[in-house]
């Protein structure tokens, strides 16, 4: 199939997926769902995010005859949005359990300033790894990418992601999995089991974003087009399956708001705190299968600022052996279809196992 065909492919199916994601909104925003706000924000945010990599796409088409992944400045400024956006959803949903728990949000609570301490600790980590580099790159830039060059069996090819491009892919993907981890825990605290259905409807959309990474491993070879229209069609089918389990979870507050309650207001304090000092037992489960989404319970009591500079340390230092480790294997650079495959839906699959387990480990 010829790339033009792919790209009609790929663009109805991700025109397909706005559909299903308004209704996800349009549920989630109601007050049976009791949502917190700054978790609809964070999800309304996307937008921003769907919108804005739509006028990049066509400068990259019209400027350099090119796909959006193939500029990285402008790449990167547009996967920035999806960034944003993880970090709003995580952040609202960590807000949201700590008013759940009974603080009314005071402690911890999230600030500008946090965020703007975070970025700052962020960039002087950053300078400290890197800035002398610089100064050597500035003074004989030849010779330091020769000598560079020279310790890998491979060079990257010229549309291979920079360093900050791919701590942007790899945080989305490392965010999005911590907000499926605080949305398991929020529906344990507040006592909502229709919220764990929220987990697993973003189950397609972090496989939509391997997709986009595994892409980018192989350096967007054009024979593994494939790749990227099967990231389309896992965000249809992840919008869609959030939009169900928004649905879910307002039906169920809508339920809840018309039954007779017989417990007083004292017994449901009572039951909240007692969720409450069941979430670090049971929220993250079992001790067999730990993944990413632990770090939510994990980095608990660390602040909002705490909590993105630690982000923002490991997504570097996972870019950086994506980026550079892959120089020393040759199939990134050897497009296999089956591999690519494989490498989006292992971890899926094992990310399913995950939630399985614990469901099962709970009703037990």
């Amino acid at each position: 199939m010829r790339a033009s065909e792919w790209e009609q492919i790929e663009g109805a199916l991700f025109g397909a997926s706005l559909a299903p994601y308004l209704v996800f909104l349009y549920f989630l925003q109601k007050d049976a769902s009791a949502a917190p706000r700054g978790v609809v924000f964070g999800f309304k945010f996307l937008l921003a995010f769907v919108f804005g990599t739509i006028p990049f796409a066509i400068y990259a088409k019209v400027e350099y005859d090119e796909i959006l992944a193939n500029c990285d400045v402008i790449h990167g400024v547009a996967e920035s949005l999806l960034t944003l956006t993880n970090v709003f959803i995580v952040l609202g949903f960590r807000q949201g359990l700590r008013e759940a728990h009974g603080d009314g949000g005071r402690k911890m609570k999230t600030s500008m300033g946090d965020i703007g301490a975070a970025l700052f600790c962020a960039l002087v980590a950053s300078n400290a790894v890197f800035g002398g580099a610089s100064e050597v790159m500035a003074a004989n830039p030849d010779g330091v990418v020769a000598a560079w060059d020279s310790q890998w069996p491979r060079l990257e090819p010229a549309n291979a992601l920079s360093l900050p491009t791919w701590v942007i892919h790899v945080s989305s993907l490392v965010e999005w999995l911590i907000a499926m981890g605080l949305a398991w825990e929020y529906a344990e605290v507040v006592k909502r089991p229709a919220w764990k259905g929220l987990t697993w409807g973003m189950v397609p959309c972090h496989a939509s974003g391997i997709a986009a990474c595994t892409f980018h491993l192989f350096y967007n070879a054009p024979a593994l087009n494939s790749v990227v229209a099967m990231q389309a069609l896992l965000t249809v089918i992840g919008n869609s399956t959030c939009a169900i389990a928004a649905y879910r979870i307002c039906e169920e507050g809508e339920r809840l708001q018309g039954e007779v309650v017989a417990a007083g207001e004292a017994e449901e304090a009572d039951d909240i705190q007692s969720a409450r000092d069941e979430t670090l037992e049971i929220s993250m489960g079992s001790e067999s299968m730990k993944g990413w989404e632990d770090l939510s319970a994990t980095w608990a009591s660390d602040s909002d600022a705490v909590l993105l500079l630690k982000l923002a340390l490991v997504s570097t230092a996972v870019s950086a052996f994506v980026k550079w480790g892959s120089l020393a294997v040759d199939f990134p650079f050897e497009p296999n279809v089956a591999l690519a495959f494989g490498i989006i839906f292992i971890p899926t699959l094992l990310n399913c196992a995950k939630w399985a387990e614990l469901s099962k480990n709970e009703s037990a």
